[in-house]
């Protein structure tokens, strides 16, 4: 069978089959994998059980139509369209993203995302699929990253605490220049804004969860002045951290 054969044979094949059905199913299967995807204006079209209960949703008919404004905070939405736009604009997949991602509960989980482009019969770029694995879940996946590891376990140990770039790249046995390139190339943030940034959702799930006052949290987690503490929480989260409380 020829390669023109085998194509043929491929593309007669694939209109017999209900692909969504198929996918749907098969990414069910997975139960620590979400599967999503999107048009070109960002609106879901499918998305697997686990991503729906991830967004607290019952069915799928609820996520259709809706973006990821509908269910993020807005620094999560601008680092989400930005890989979108990059996979409909070249076409090309986007690999193991490494990324935070908060749940409908407040909590925030590392993940590892890869997107990759739809495209129609005629050879356009119609959407973007995803699948997104919980780090604790995929060590194996994480394998390109694996340098990291230690890193992280250290961020996780020591983020209501001081914490030095310069002590971060010893971690790494890299000079500070050299730590920050890697960390951003990987991470896509510099190493400083991901700590605030962590401490910032680690402050939000302490909020949803608790009676604590603002003070207390942010001492708690890693900020030592309250005015730092608002003027942070506002430019990540879009609101005082008293309307985020009233507003989830």
């Amino acid at each position: 069978m020829t390669i023109r054969n085998k194509i043929d044979f491929q593309q007669r094949l694939l209109k017999n089959i209900q692909i969504q059905s198929s996918f749907i199913r098969l990414f069910d299967a997975l139960p620590d994998t979400c599967f999503f995807a999107k048009d070109r204006k960002g609106r879901f079209i499918m998305a697997n059980r686990v991503f729906l209960e991830k967004l607290g949703l019952d069915k799928q008919e609820d996520l259709i139509g809706m973006n990821d404004s509908d269910f993020f905070p807005s620094h999560q939405i601008e680092i989400f369209h930005r890989d979108d736009q990059w996979v409909l604009q070249t076409g090309q997949p986007l690999k193991d993203r490494v990324e935070l991602v908060s749940n409908k509960e407040g909590r925030i989980d590392w993940h590892i995302t890869t997107k990759v482009p739809l495209v129609s019969g005629h050879g356009y770029v119609v959407g973007v699929a995803g699948v997104t694995r919980v780090f604790r879940n995929s060590d194996e996946s994480w394998s390109p990253h694996q340098q990291f590891s230690k890193l992280i376990q250290f961020i996780n140990s020591n983020y209501k605490y001081p914490i030095q770039i310069e002590k971060l790249a010893d971690i790494m046995c890299l000079s500070v220049n050299q730590f920050e390139r890697n960390f951003k190339k990987v991470f896509q943030i510099a190493p400083i804004k991901f700590l605030i940034r962590y401490r910032i959702h680690k402050a939000c799930y302490d909020l949803l969860h608790s009676d604590q006052s603002v003070t207390c949290i942010a001492q708690n987690n890693g900020f030592y002045d309250h005015s730092h503490f608002i003027r942070y929480f506002r430019q990540t989260m879009g609101m005082t951290p008293n309307q985020y409380r009233n507003y989830r």
